[in-house]
């Protein structure tokens, strides 16, 4: 078993001040790492990323966009000021070139899974990207790495069907919206579930079980709209419930996963319930599908999660699982969700989702 670990020091490069997106997220991820041995444990591989093309990136993004996030890195570069491209997008001189090579780095990682040199990977890469739109960057994003890999997978290694999954606390406002009326790619199906805090209680605002595609796409954007203080438990409720008979019906040759970490119970930025183990022991549920469904072919990019040290015990874990080692996670106190929480999803939410797929999937 061999777990890729797809860093690069370029994306330190995104230097964009005192923001809770910083550089410091990725330092504090990898000097855990070089304390806990991982990278120094042959069953994991440490991966250089490569610069993804400019057709690659435009797969899902306009050239209007492209040219404004390389246009603004030069003014940051040659005011030596950090720019915007919104109220929270923020660039700096070398932030092209990290975006360029933050996609890269997952297109590296799904090659050296189809390849067999490893079973899985981790993309430890900034800037995050679920947030950015076909013609808008936007919630700390540049380009949408998940989206870019996904349009990869259909064009160029012609995969027919994918599931994304998203567990960051935020909704992945962005990749739902470039795969809304299905993958641009002809003859090709793209499924994605979010799971996020209620869009009424939190940024971007969307997300809610109505909104299931259109078109080619219909019946395969998945919502998941947590209460604020949902717990672990409510992960495992959508696991079980939907995604699991979704996927067996729907039956994807790769999963890729979307993973923000600030849903721990501390993050500054939200207010969910989960500890430092949940998302690990999120996908060691996912990789008993990913098994049955897609060879094991799982590839991790990482998005939001603000309180580093927790974020970075969460990727360790993370990492553990991939490679067959949730023994060895770090693990807090437990949290569950309160009984009225648990009603609500269980007697509301959960059956209202069921009744919205139940036009598009034969398991409900």
């Amino acid at each position: 078993m061999t777990t890729g670990i797809i860093y690069d020091p370029i994306y330190l490069e995104h230097r964009i001040g005192q923001h809770v997106e910083s550089h410091e997220r990725l330092i504090a991820i990898m000097d855990l790492l070089k304390e806990k041995g991982i990278l120094d444990d042959p069953n994991f591989k440490l991966i250089e990323p490569r610069s993804a093309t400019l057709d690659q990136i435009r797969y899902v993004h306009s050239e209007s966009l492209i040219n404004e996030v390389k246009k603004i890195s030069e003014i940051a570069n040659s005011t030596g000021h950090i720019q915007n491209l919104d109220m929270d997008t923020s660039v700096s001189a070398r932030t092209y070139e990290a975006s360029l090579f933050s996609v890269g780095g997952n297109l590296e990682a799904v090659d050296r899974i189809l390849k067999g040199d490893i079973n899985n990977a981790f993309s430890i890469v900034r800037p995050p990207g679920h947030h950015s739109r076909k013609d808008k960057c936007s919630g700390f994003c540049i380009f949408n790495n998940i989206a870019i890999t996904a349009e990869y997978l259909l064009r160029e290694k012609k995969i027919k069907k994918l599931a994304i999954i998203d567990w960051d606390c935020h909704h992945g406002d962005g990749t739902q919206d470039i795969f809304y009326h299905g993958s641009p790619s002809e003859k090709s199906e793209v499924l994605f579930f979010s799971s996020h805090q209620d869009g009424r209680t939190l940024y971007p605002g969307s997300g809610f079980v109505n909104e299931v595609g259109s078109g080619k796409g219909e019946g395969k954007i998945i919502n998941y709209p947590l209460p604020p203080k949902a717990a672990d438990d409510t992960l495992m409720i959508f696991f079980e419930e939907i995604i699991k008979p979704i996927c067996y019906d729907f039956k994807p040759e790769f999963i890729l996963i979307s993973a923000g970490f600030d849903t721990h119970w501390t993050d500054r930025l939200t207010n969910m319930g989960w500890t430092y183990q949940a998302p690990a022991n999120f996908l060691y549920k996912l990789m008993t599908i990913a098994d049955d469904i897609v060879k094991g072919r799982i590839a991790i990019t990482l998005e939001g999660g603000y309180e580093i040290d927790k974020q970075a015990i969460a990727v360790y874990n993370c990492l553990r699982v991939l490679n067959n080692e949730k023994n060895r996670i770090i693990e807090e106190k437990p949290r569950k969700s309160d009984k009225d929480l648990l009603n609500y999803i269980n007697t509301k939410l959960i059956p209202s989702m069921k009744t919205k797929l139940s036009t598009y999937w034969n398991c409900f």
